[in-house]
């Protein structure tokens, strides 16, 4: 008998793609959300012509995840694409291999109104940037989405696993035949929150997502992005074009899944099918956190050397004015992870992050706070994120400010031109 279910063939699929290579849609409308946020200008006119290259860039680090089930050093591949150093690599490989220039001569052409002549840009340096502007988005979202919405859920004990959605169905399920079934989806994509709202997305969303569209630049070129970032990785044509295919049959993986699969989520996950676009954390939040890491990369690939552009906040948890913060010094792996967090448009490095006085919060009486300060989300080096972990419960209804300071600086030694505040009232409960 012929395998015509969505569901079975998206099984079949993700399942060969490794638990991680998932969340394709998700990551590709944080990418699209932060193009349009842009102002009118070069950048978002080049990434608007170069779209399809910029959704690719976005799916990229987690095809060689896919790949990495059969080809390990893969794995390692798609890790390193997900970090700060990899994008800036990148945006130094555009500047020497000509893309940094024909961006400036296409500029010149339409100085007065502040625009750039896109039929000046090859279609080469088009996806080029497209494609790595997109792949520096996922790294960022990665931090952001991991650092607040999925923790949300898990609070909320919304479980993406198929077998919970089996368990509730008027059925009665043998132990053993559910627990082999929990097993078994718990080692595909299937058990994934991204996976579960990337099916809501598509559905929802219509974000184009036809994986012939997505353009990929020259497997060469990228083999030379991370070259120059981790020569001793040793990356081949070989192990980009595997993640590439990996990539491509998840999306349509993902694509036919959501046929059907976006109603089991829909009633299996509420919460999270209802808020992953608005919740902290989510696509909206992330796509803004984006916007501004992408003003940072065009600095870096067309702007002036000697007067570079400072990092820049692009977001927090708790955002400015959030009512009802239910924060906890406890930390019992995803579920209690509710500390303060602040995301960088860039790389910044840990231990101006680290010093007494750089991120400080502050009681409504003035009174600081105690809390350890824990730079990065999964690595230390090359992350936008500082976490800012309480040593104290915090007051119920009460209203808190955060502060960073000019201290912190970026991989490069730039401060913050000016400090950074954010205020937020705490529920009038402390249950969770």
């Amino acid at each position: 008998m012929k395998l015509k279910h969505p569901l079975l063939v998206a099984l079949l699929v993700l399942a060969s793609a490794g638990a991680q290579a998932a969340g394709m849609a998700t990551h590709a409308a944080m990418a699209d959300f932060g193009r349009d946020a842009l102002d009118d200008g070069p950048l978002k006119a080049i990434l608007t012509a170069h779209r399809p290259a910029l959704l690719a860039g976005a799916i990229h680090p987690d095809g060689g995840y896919g790949s990495g089930a059969a080809f390990p050093e893969d794995r390692e591949m798609a890790e390193r694409a997900h970090w700060g150093d990899f994008s800036i690599q990148f945006m130094a490989y555009l500047r020497e291999s000509g893309c940094s220039g024909e961006v400036k001569a296409a500029l010149v052409k339409r100085p007065a109104i502040g625009l750039i002549d896109l039929a000046a840009l090859s279609d080469r340096c088009g996806h080029l940037i497209a494609y790595a502007f997109g792949n520096a988005a996922h790294g960022l979202t990665d931090e952001t989405w991991d650092a607040q919405f999925e923790p949300e859920v898990r609070r909320r004990g919304e479980d993406p696993n198929p077998a919970v959605f089996l368990a509730q169905l008027p059925l009665s399920l043998p132990g053993p035949l559910k627990d082999a079934l929990t097993q078994l989806f718990a080692a595909t994509p299937m058990n994934a929150i991204e996976y579960a709202m990337d099916m809501v997305n598509i559905a929802e969303r219509k974000l184009v997502l036809d994986a012939p569209t997505l353009v990929f630049p020259p497997s060469s070129e990228l083999v030379a992005v991370f070259a120059r970032n981790r020569p001793e990785q040793g990356v081949t044509v070989a192990m980009v074009e595997r993640a590439q295919v990996v990539s491509r049959a998840a999306v349509q993986a993902e694509s036919l899944a959501a046929l059907v699969e976006q109603v089991r989520v829909r009633r299996q996950m509420p919460w999270a099918a209802a808020n992953y676009y608005t919740a902290p954390g989510g696509v909206v939040q992330s796509g803004y956190a984006v916007a501004g890491m992408y003003r940072q990369l065009w600095d870096l690939l067309t702007g002036d050397p000697a007067q570079p552009l400072a990092p820049t906040v692009v977001g927090s948890y708790p955002g400015h004015g959030a009512l009802d913060v239910q924060l906890d010094p406890a930390h019992d792996g995803w579920t209690q992870h509710r500390w303060l967090h602040v995301f960088f448009s860039t790389s910044m490095d840990a231990a101006s992050l680290e010093q007494p006085g750089a991120i400080c919060l502050f009681d409504p009486d003035g009174r600081r706070v105690a809390g350890v300060v824990e730079p990065g989300s999964w690595s230390r080096d090359y992350a936008h994120t500082v976490k800012f972990r309480l040593a104290e419960a915090l007051k119920p209804n009460a209203r808190y400010t955060a502060v960073v300071t000019p201290k912190v600086k970026d991989y490069r030694g730039l401060a913050l031109e000016w400090p950074y505040s954010f205020s937020f009232t705490t529920a009038r409960s402390s249950a969770p």
